[in-house]
């Protein structure tokens, strides 16, 4: 998918200027105080930019302590790049695990704002195969005040999208960013985000708890034990082969620990992995049948696998968040990757690379085959090996070091 086309789906055009003032009410989205970046739903602020495709944004999410008696609010900062389609933003879930939620109750949204210039805030709607951002522009100035986005002021952005209609039943996440255009520095904080308009008091998003989720939360695992497992290189890989901007893999190995029985896959990375965002993939070819299952997506398009091992997560604070889980080569092919399965994640940025774990009986018996791969938390960038597979065989069954 190019650069272009996955921009598509985020957002494009400078819609309708709404600002009001006064104090609105609600039901809180997040209020701050807490600072801890995580909303009612229960998930967290993530930020997202075009670094994650690539791009030379910088952003950085913090909670700050707010104005007005306010102990909390989220800043975000940063420099967008030049092109017209960079940009930077903070979303968060508007249900548990992505879910779709009904804001139907509920006739639009409010926050309190400021910041250098216009600004889109809106909401993501539809699953990650045809979602839209519907938005609206407000100005944010250096005090603070109040806006009322109404929904029926929200409008589709992107290419192709100017007859899809907004539909308070399918609202995945909440958002706000730079306008299109946007170049160089800048500061937006925002504070007591709220959806408004409920008739009834108590009001909440609803959601349908039998949907599979499309995003949960990782603790990350202390990379620095890792160093001392017994590894065995599976493959490596040249310089130069992934997207511009993105992890480049240099190296894959396996090892076990064993007091925990689980299996970790090391990459190797050309150089330090991003503080905010991390993908990872290892996909394997369980069952001796190598023409069966879903053909790989990268480089090495002759591989099938029958289970994929994913964490592409954001970082934040002590937690990720993001697209967690082992899935069957069935629900990868359906875009069902979230799930509670076990997975460990850990990050090693000195020596510029990346663990991820699993319980051993997962990739335990004779001739699993395997090709892993790096990326950010929106898009695949490098995999390894380019050709054939790499062969786990007895050494999933390595164990650590004694000192």
């Amino acid at each position: 998918m190019s650069r272009l086309a996955v921009f598509t789906l985020i957002v494009f055009f400078v819609l309708v200027d709404l600002v009001t003032g006064g104090p609105a009410t609600g039901t809180m989205v997040d209020d701050f105080e807490d600072r801890d970046l995580i909303s009612a739903s229960g998930s967290a602020w993530v930020p997202i930019a075009d670094d994650l495709l690539g791009g030379p944004t910088t952003l950085r999410l913090e909670a700050v302590r707010g104005a007005s008696g306010s102990r909390g609010a989220l800043r975000l900062t940063g420099t967008i790049g030049g092109e017209p389609t960079d940009f930077g933003g903070a979303w968060t879930a508007v249900a548990e695990g992505g879910r779709a939620a009904d804001l139907s109750a509920f006739s639009g949204l409010a926050l309190r704002l400021r910041g250098d210039g216009p600004v889109l805030i809106g909401v993501r709607r539809g699953p990650s195969a045809k979602s839209i951002n519907f938005m609206a522009t407000v100005t944010a100035g250096k005090d603070w005040k109040t806006v009322e986005i109404p929904f029926s002021s929200l409008r589709p952005q992107g290419k192709g999208v100017e007859n899809e209609r907004w539909d308070p039943r399918d609202a995945r996440f909440l958002g706000v960013q730079t306008v299109p255009g946007q170049a160089g520095p800048f500061t937006i904080e925002i504070d007591d985000v709220s959806w408004t308009g409920a008739e009834k008091p108590g009001a909440a998003p609803i959601s349908d708890a039998d949907e599979p989720p499309t995003n949960r939360s990782l603790i990350p695992d202390n990379a620095a034990p890792l160093r001392s497992l017994s590894w065995r290189e599976l493959a490596k890989d040249g310089d130069g082969d992934g997207r511009p901007g993105l992890p480049d893999a240099r190296a894959l190995f396996v090892a076990t620990e064993s007091g925990r029985s689980l299996a970790w896959f090391r990459i190797d990375l050309k150089d330090a992995p991003p503080a905010n965002w991390i993908g990872v993939n290892v996909a394997l070819d369980c069952d001796a049948d190598p023409s069966n299952g879903p053909a790989w997506w990268g480089k090495n398009t002759a591989f099938h696998f029958d289970r994929m091992i994913t964490a592409w997560v954001f970082r934040v604070a002590d937690r990720y968040e993001g697209i967690v889980g082992v899935a069957s080569g069935e629900d990868v092919a359906a875009m069902r990757m979230t799930n509670q399965q076990e997975v460990h994640l850990a990050v090693d940025r000195g020596l510029r690379r990346v663990y991820i774990g699993v319980p051993t009986s997962l990739v335990e018996g004779g001739g699993v085959r395997a090709v892993a791969a790096v990326g950010s938390a929106m898009i695949f960038s490098d995999d390894i090996p380019n050709e054939g597979a790499a062969i786990l065989g007895p050494a999933a069954r390595a164990t650590r070091k004694l000192k």
